[in-house]
């Protein structure tokens, strides 16, 4: 038993590096129950026991339960505390943060114990203390070299070495490992990533809200979702490849099944990197306030909120800024004032009949152009595509007269390449200019539309103009509490009128269509 006048109380820290190990337990009992009963045999009290899920070496402080460990500590001063664990290896797999943590203890005036190791507070304890946990970081960055190189010659063969995308889970299969298999997520999941490249779904937020229905999301608003919805559209696993540049594996055919075609994946990849605005704030089913959540603060950029304040009499209604911290929160603005003020910026924007005309005949001598482009580009790839079909061949057939399974993997590996290679100039031979959509056609509907952009809005329901704004203006309008509204950004459409309308018809004007002319494509066929 302890002599020592002054009682000694045991803090126990245990530590396992996964959550498997936590949740069979068998890590966390086996090496608490070494410690109650080496703290029973020294005569301490034991007080506390904290446990750690946690992996690998690192800031101590970034453990959840070390740092609680630290705070009771510092809680509880009158106490003389004793903190005990298993293994030199629980302590710390880093050496800094071994110095560090001992540090910590030591300023405490904590004692520390270790069931396999003995502290000792000499120059020679300090060295052997440090060539061991110099070593257990040492094996701490073997390991991890060793699981990263098993990954990475994982993910050289084809298969996805990381935790199952949404819409998939690993399961085991027989000389293969883990790989990835659909799970009942996976047809919403298809749903949304085609949806997304045909423009059923023309914003985030309406693939977010789409899958948060179907229950793939939780029960955070869509807007909380936007990050995950961009990583699902970019993310070439989807379309039966997998890839990972920063341990330079380059897209390659994946071994598991995909969701949809590389030209799905490809398609929401150009629209993802276009500058039109993408991401559409929240449905508002509020017809009193049709600019809520349009129009932006100017000072915080974030979109206003409006309400109605009673009067003496009746209610005010009015729109404010609900950011706190920025400079105008809760500065109030009459509703009657932001409307008055978006009807002249809308009438800002109307085109002449003479730029409509144009306009019009500009357009066809650049669709004429580019079809004529299209045709050529066409016949290049088709070249470019046989080419690349021959080379496919030979090296298939390289592969199976080679003897050598590794030269068979490299002729592999290549011929993968060359697949890639081949379906993004399939894909770019059959996007570059659809010509199955009748644009003079579309063009005409879209014109129609734009004439007269006030009556438009004025006769169109509250859901009509939440979408319609973003056919007259790219992004949300700010404005200013003292001084109105700011600079609007008409869409392109409305900018090339524009330019219509203050400048004369010459040989530039048409090489400057001819410029924005893919753009104005991609509106046309995105508002028809």
């Amino acid at each position: 038993m302890q002599m020592n006048n002054e009682q000694k109380y045991a803090l126990i820290y245990n530590r396992v590096s996964s959550a498997q190990q936590e949740k069979e337990g068998s890590g966390l009992i086996s090496q608490e129950h070494r410690c109650v009963k080496y703290a029973e045999s020294k005569g301490y009290i034991v007080e506390k026991n904290f446990h750690d899920t946690f992996t690998g070496g690192g800031d101590f402080m970034k453990r959840p339960a070390m740092r609680e460990l630290l705070e009771y500590i510092d809680k509880h001063q009158d106490k003389c505390f004793v903190v005990i664990f298993d293994d030199l290896k629980r302590f710390a797999r880093d050496t800094k943060f071994h110095i560090e943590l001992r540090g910590a203890f030591t300023l405490r005036k904590t004692q520390v114990e270790c069931l396999n190791f003995k502290f000792e507070d000499t120059p020679e304890g300090t060295f052997v203390e440090t060539i061991l946990a110099a070593q257990n970081q040492l094996e701490r960055e073997q390991n991890k070299r060793q699981v990263i190189q098993k990954m990475k010659a994982r993910m050289e063969s084809g298969f996805w070495a990381f935790p199952a995308p949404p819409g998939y889970t690993a399961q085991k299969v027989n000389g293969l490992g883990k790989v990835p298999m659909k799970n009942r997520n996976a047809p919403y999941i298809k749903i949304a990533l085609e949806g997304f490249a045909n423009l059923k779904f023309t914003h985030l937020n309406e693939v977010a809200k789409f899958l948060k229905v179907k229950g793939v999301y939780g029960n955070q608003p869509p807007e909380k979702y936007l990050a995950s919805v961009r990583n699902l559209l970019a993310n070439p696993f989807y379309a039966g490849f997998v890839e990972f540049l920063p341990w330079g594996i380059e897209r390659r055919k994946g071994n598991h099944e995909p969701l949809i075609s590389l030209e799905v994946f490809l398609k929401n990849t150009e629209r993802l990197n276009a500058p039109a605005c993408i991401t559409r704030l929240q449905e508002d089913r509020n017809t009193e306030f049709e600019l809520r959540r349009l129009i932006n603060c100017a000072y915080c950029n974030l979109p206003l909120t409006a309400c109605f304040s009673k009067g003496r009499n009746r209610a005010f209604a009015y729109y404010l800024c609900q950011t706190k911290g920025c400079l105008v929160y809760k500065k109030s603005i009459a509703r009657d004032i932001l409307d008055v003020t978006f009807k002249e910026a809308m009438a800002g924007i109307r085109p002449t009949e003479k730029a409509i005309k144009y306009f019009q005949k500009i357009f066809d001598k650049c669709w004429q152009k580019a079809v004529r482009e299209v045709n050529k580009n066409q016949s290049e790839n088709i070249k470019a595509i046989k080419e690349i079909e021959a080379e496919i061949e030979k090296y298939t057939d390289l592969a199976g007269q080679s003897n050598s399974g590794v030269v068979t993997v490299r002729y592999e590996q290549r011929i993968e390449s060359l697949i890639y290679k081949l379906e993004k100039l399939r894909h770019k031979n059959a996007t570059s200019i659809d010509l199955s959509v009748p644009y003079r056609t579309a063009l005409d509907k879209v014109i129609e539309l734009g004439k007269n952009p006030y009556e438009t809005w004025d006769n169109s329901d509250l859901a009509a103009k939440k979408k319609l704004f973003y056919f007259f203006f790219d992004s949300n309008i700010l404005y200013d509490v003292k001084t109105g509204y700011r600079t609007v950004n008409p869409s392109v459409f409305y900018r090339f009128m524009e330019d219509l309308t203050k400048n004369s018809v010459d040989v530039d004007m048409v090489g400057n269509l001819s410029n924005q002319f893919p753009d104005i494509l991609q509106f046309i066929k995105k508002w028809t």
